[in-house]
């Protein structure tokens, strides 16, 4: 048998993965639909249906369900459901309006004399497309995100910038993340001002998208991997020296900028883990999955960062250099952290022969416990330039977010949750630590998936609590009239105005009067 670790890059339009395999030494398979692969890559979302499909030691790039944070709209209306939750700790995004469900708030907004800015999104896209500054209702699409225009931003050279921070995924159902501290700065072409009504459309002055920037007649490309602090594309590594170099708490930063992150993940968390186990019953490892994401992140003048969106299938194009050292070292050490050198053995169906239950359930523990062992040695010795970012530490508080975005999405699945007796006698207790929730919104959309009946919420046991009992329907009866012999007999009610019903006495009735 081949030992060698399979590489499916049909599906991918990047050729940097193909390099990084041949690196590894590993076989790339370029045939479309071969299912003779230990890695899938692919530029698309990935269904429950495909992910259904795949076996216990195969790997694929994507997570089911998580447009949830991807899209616009979807992480607008998500952050938004939180923040009501958590108004203290969830206010690192922009003031944010889905339409066209937020219309009405959003013209609130121009009723003041004084002129705000605001920047227009398509629901999904990507690169830039669709994107422009405005000031006035009435350009605003019927269905678009829409967001405050934040003002006095950090700048380098006197040019905007936002920062692409690269989030490894290694599973969901427990939550695991690793941040790589490579990453991109990505400069504007003008020098910036103010927004004013003369300078609206200056795309290239407000909009920090490479995709738009790199048409602009002043856009330097970097010309070696060794110059990684030149032109309108720089390294992130150097960009965080320099902030150290004049003083700054780069480490202050780095820490909200994770802390940032695992919270925008949270909210995800219940929908991914969801989708993971009704397409994965079998797998105990979770380990199908693995996922690259993109955060861009803007910084302002007192450098506190705001989230501006997340990718779930960031570019990988190598236009320099500095792309190719960059994205090389984000995708070498995501497969180098999979451990494909130990491929995983575990297939709870085969075992399911001749095995009772309570068997089943503890030799799934302990597998499960023997293999998250494993992986925590094979991620801490191949991780490159990652850290792990969750677990860590103030895991309860973020296990509080998870709850709190469990109970958006089941109620965004018309499920309403019933307070145990514990919860409802909490709620007698001021705890100020904590912010009362006042209102969750309901996060867009409802996955249209087939929801496995052992694992859906709509199927478990505690399910019966959230509906009233059965009626039963109260029938009348007469008491019973003793017969000779010691016999009783129930008498019917008959309805005498309807004429279909008729008294026939039987034999045995006959033999008694």
């Amino acid at each position: 048998m081949d030992d060698l670790v399979i590489v499916s890059v049909a599906n991918t339009q990047y050729e940097v993965i193909t390099e990084v395999t041949n690196d590894m030494k590993w076989k790339v398979n370029n045939e479309a639909g071969d299912m003779n692969f230990d890695i899938f890559w692919q530029d698309n979302a990935l269904t429950p249906d495909q992910l259904s499909q795949l076996k216990p030691h195969q790997r694929i790039n994507h997570f089911p369900g998580m447009y949830a944070v991807a899209r616009k709209d979807h992480l607008g209306k998500n952050l938004k459901a939180m923040r009501y939750a958590f108004p203290n700790t969830y206010n690192y995004f922009p003031p944010t309006w889905v339409l066209p469900k937020d219309l009405a708030d959003l013209k609130n907004q121009f009723n003041e004399k004084r002129a705000k800015t605001f920047i227009c999104k398509p629901e999904a896209s990507s690169q830039g497309k669709g994107i422009f500054l405005t000031r006035k209702l009435e350009e605003i699409p019927e269905r678009c995100v829409v967001q405050r225009y934040l003002h006095k931003p950090y700048l380098i050279d006197g040019l905007k910038f936002d920062l692409r921070v690269y989030v490894l995924i290694l599973g969901c159902d427990p939550l695991r993340m690793f941040i790589h501290k490579e990453g991109l700065v990505r400069l504007a072409t003008e020098p910036y001002t103010s927004p004013m009504t003369n300078n609206l459309g200056e795309v290239c002055m407000h909009l920090t998208n490479y995709a738009i920037n790199k048409n602009s007649s002043k856009f330097q490309f970097n010309q070696s991997s060794d110059d990684d602090y030149s032109g309108h594309k720089r390294s992130l590594s150097k960009f965080i020296e320099k902030l150290k170099e004049k003083g700054e708490n780069t480490e202050v930063l780095w820490a909200d900028i994770s802390d940032m992150i695992v919270k925008t993940m949270c909210v995800a968390q219940p929908l991914l883990a969801h989708l993971y186990r009704s397409s994965q019953p079998n797998d105990p490892t979770n380990s199908i999955c693995f996922q690259i994401l993109g955060f861009d992140i803007f910084l302002d003048s007192k450098l506190k960062p705001y989230l501006l969106e997340v990718n779930h299938t960031p570019s990988f194009t190598t236009d320099t250099p500095l792309d190719l050292q960059v994205k090389k070292a984000i995708i070498g050490d995501a497969m180098r952290m999979l451990g494909m050198h130990r491929r995983s053995e575990i297939d709870i169906k085969s075992m399911r022969n001749n095995r009772g239950m309570k068997e089943i359930r503890s030799l799934r523990l302990e597998l499960k416990e023997k293999w998250m062992q494993s992986r925590s040695e094979i991620e801490e010795k191949f991780r490159g330039g990652y850290t792990r970012i969750f677990p860590a530490d103030n895991v309860e508080l973020y296990e509080e977010y998870m709850h709190a975005a469990r109970d958006v999405w089941l109620t965004n699945l018309g499920i309403r949750k019933k307070e145990s007796k514990d919860r409802t006698q909490a709620k007698s207790v001021v705890q100020p630590n904590l912010p009362k929730p006042i209102k969750i919104l309901k996060p867009i959309g409802t996955p249209n998936v087939y929801y496995r009946k052992s694992n859906s919420p709509l199927f478990i046991k505690s399910i019966k609590n959230f509906y009233p009992p059965p009626i039963k329907k109260q029938v009348q009866k007469l008491p019973a009239i003793k017969l000779a012999y010691g016999l009783f007999i129930q008498p019917r009610l008959f309805d005498f105005n309807d004429s279909g019903h008729t008294i026939v006495p039987n034999r045995e009735q006959e033999k008694q009067g």
